[in-house]
């Protein structure tokens, strides 16, 4: 089932949805009579891939779910027991730094864990992140990094069999149940994710990070608009947010 929901998941997204649909269109104009459909099905393909590669519609799809919760300030919360800092990707290639490992995601995410760690020396700091096609799970690579910059490992708790958000959700809240708990991953993850704590009775503070739908207070560049594949990945990224919320709910696993 995990494996059905990935598969499902990567081929829904704009980008692989509309080369899927100039596959077809081709398909239909070079062996088919159906010309008129094939034209039409083309079309919807480019426009599938070029609207979501466009900076506007990323920003507008994952604004709301970054601006669902404010940033983790350590002034407004004077007790922190753990910092649960949830996974996303690396390859563990030893022909590169250790630095160099982690998805852009995952840096971001451990770097904000390290903050709180900082900010709050006697709290457990928890990484999760299960093993996919690597060596090491993500828990143990964000772990690495955590102590490249200075987070003792005696600090640390990892949870490296999580397959998914509601997974983690089940068996972290179990372990850390009645505790104070910052919760930290990326703001477009965060509405979906404290869902998912929230249905399993935890009530965590949200420290969101990785926010990609920056708007500048100055005006930008006619050519900032135009498509990119950064503004696709980052539309992708909100509409997994987006389709997850809604699985979640049709499923029971969240309270919202």
């Amino acid at each position: 089932m995990f494996v059905i929901k990935k598969w499902l998941g990567h081929l829904l997204m704009p980008l692989p949805f509309g080369l899927s649909l100039l596959l077809i269109a081709l398909l239909l104009l070079w062996f088919t009579r159906f010309q008129r459909s094939g034209k039409l099905i083309a079309t919807l393909g480019v426009m599938v891939i070029t609207l979501f590669a466009l900076r506007p519609v990323s920003i507008e799809l994952a604004r709301p779910l970054e601006q669902a919760n404010p940033p983790f300030v350590v002034a407004d919360h004077p007790h922190i027991d753990a910092i649960v800092v949830l996974g996303n990707g690396h390859v563990s290639d030893p022909t590169i730094p250790l630095t160099s490992w982690q998805n852009n995601i995952a840096l971001a995410r451990t770097l904000e864990g390290v903050r709180l760690a900082q900010a709050y020396p006697q709290a457990t700091l928890v990484f999760s992140g299960y093993v996919a096609g690597d060596t090491y799970s993500n828990a143990e690579v964000n772990a690495r990094m955590a102590q490249s910059l200075g987070i003792p490992r005696s600090r640390m708790r990892l949870f490296e069999n999580n397959m998914d958000t509601h997974d983690e959700a089940v068996s972290i809240s179990q372990a850390l149940a009645g505790q104070q708990v910052a919760l930290v991953t990326s703001a477009t993850h965060m509405p979906r994710a404290l869902a998912l704590y929230r249905g399993q009775g935890m009530t965590p503070i949200p420290a969101p990070t990785d926010y990609t739908a920056k708007v500048s207070q100055q005006p930008q560049p006619l050519y900032s608009n135009l498509p990119r594949g950064r503004y696709m990945m980052y539309s992708e990224a909100a509409l997994h947010e987006w389709i997850g919320l809604l699985w979640s709910r049709l499923r029971g696993q969240s309270n919202e």
